[in-house]
This record gives structure tokens, sequence and C-alpha cells, in this order.
């Protein structure tokens, strides 16, 4: 229900059950782990097997085996996850695919495949969530992890960087849309993050391209995302809505001069100051 104009509307309290998709996965089990520690109860679910093996690792998780893409089984990992851990007040889909090849290899089905779980199963979760959301009459967080790759073009990027840009647009429709229910919706993107999958897919050639664009020099750490989406996800963060907030080392702020800084700096930087987080 909606303020009469004058009187913006106040919703109840945000309830402290997070769903988080592709919560298996090393970046989506950090996110799973940071919204626990924050004191969220975390239903997780994921195209994986382990999926509830990880679920009991975490206090009062829960864990349900579904392809994000295929909607009734959404449906039914929502309706399960609301009934084992109460209302769902955050949402997070971390569920993503990446396909790597440049545009003229591209095949349909690949592209098809990616828009699907990257995209439309962020339309179908975030519509669940959000009728419910607005049935209750509760506050809401919903965040997306995207990718600077949904913002800056990347070789070989064609399906994963366009699904991406959809899906921080889609992040601003629901800002718009959802934010007179007191539901807020807001995009992480990371940079190049240092896990077991990107290990594989990026050739030290690439590897190496990024940390010379990086004004930190380095590859993200999968808590220093799962950081930015708990704070986004926190009561501290009710005004914030319909943003992209990068966690990349300065990527997106980089231009010419980037090596020239790096260069600069290993000049200027005490012996023995470590450049890699603690």
């Amino acid at each position: 229900m909606l303020g009469n104009g004058s009187q913006p509307f106040e919703p109840g309290p945000l309830p402290r059950t997070a769903l988080v998709t592709g919560g298996a996965g090393a970046l989506g089990f950090a996110i799973c782990e940071r919204l626990a520690a924050a004191g969220n109860r975390v239903a997780m679910i994921d195209i994986g097997d382990d999926v509830a093996e990880r679920a009991a690792t975490l206090p009062d998780g829960f864990g349900l085996t579904c392809d994000v893409s295929d909607d009734d089984a959404l449906r039914r990992a929502y309706g399960e996850s609301v009934q084992a851990l109460g209302p769902i007040g955050i949402v997070v889909h971390a569920a993503g695919i990446v396909s790597v090849a440049p545009f003229l290899d591209t095949d349909r089905a690949t592209f098809d495949r990616t828009m699907a779980v990257n995209v439309g199963a962020a339309f179908g979760l975030f519509q669940l969530a959000g009728r419910d959301m607005v049935e209750r009459g509760a506050a809401g967080r919903l965040v997306s992890i995207t990718s600077i790759a949904g913002v800056r073009a990347g070789y070989g990027r064609t399906a994963y960087g366009t699904s991406k840009a959809a899906l921080i647009h889609l992040m601003s429709q629901l800002s718009l849309e959802l934010g007179p229910y007191g539901i807020t919706a807001n995009s992480v993107a990371p940079g190049p993050v240092d896990t077991p999958f990107s290990r594989e897919v990026h050739t030290a050639e690439t590897r190496a391209d990024y940390i010379r664009t990086i004004p930190l020099g380095r590859f993200g750490e999968e808590a220093e995302v799962a950081h930015a989406v708990a704070f986004l996800a926190s009561p501290e963060a009710n005004y914030i809505s319909g943003q992209t907030l990068y966690v990349d080392g300065g990527y997106m702020s980089a231009g010419v001069g980037v090596s020239m800084a790096q260069s600069a700096a290993a000049v200027r930087r005490p012996a023995g100051v470590r450049r890699e987080p603690e």
C-alpha cells in the first residue's frame, strides 16, 4: 500500500532472512557466510548437488538444489525457503554463467542460456520476492551481482557483458517501481575476483592485462565483494537504491597512465609494505 503523496509509506521491519542464488559457488558462499555473520538466516539455492551440505555449515542455513532458469523450480525453491526460515527480507541473485568467445563465434544457444540464468532468473526471483514483500507490507533488500563487464566491453564477453548490462538496468527499474513500498534494489559489480573459476578461465595474458589496468594492481577477493553485499542488505543502507557499487580496485575510474602510476608507487613505496589486504 502506498503513501498518499504527502506522507511516504512506512514499511514494516526488514525480515532477517536472506535468500541467495548461486550460494554454493565460491563467491555466492562467501556472501552467504557474511550475511549469516550479520545475524541473518540464510537460504541458499544453487544448481550444484552440494547445496544442502554447504548450507549445513551455516547457523540457521537452508539449502536447495535448483536450476534458477526454470520458473517452476524457482517458485518451489522460494516457497520452501519461506516455509523453512520464515519471511524473506533480503534477496541476492549471485547465480550466473560466463561464456567467453569472440562475437563472431558466439552461438545463439549460448547467448540465450546466459541471458536466461543471468537476467531471466533475476526477473523471476525478484518478482516473486517483490510481490511477497508488498503483500506483507515489509521492507526489502534486492541485490544483484553484476560485473564491470556490464559497463565496459571486454573481448569475448558478448553474452556475459550484455546480460550483466541488462541486470544493472533491471535493478534501476526495480528501484523505481518498488521504492514506494520500502524495497531497495542495488547492484554490486565486481571487477576480476580471485576464485577457482577465474583461475581456470583467465589466461595468464588476461590476468596480466587486468592487473595492468587496475590501480590497486591485484584481483579482488571473495570476502571484499561479500562485504559490499552485506552493507547494501543492512539497515544502514536504508536510503541507498538504484545504485551500482563497483568493487573493482579502481578499474572503472582508470584511464591513461595506470602503469605509470603503478611504477611510480613502486619506487616510493616503503620497503616491506604489502599491497595485498591482510
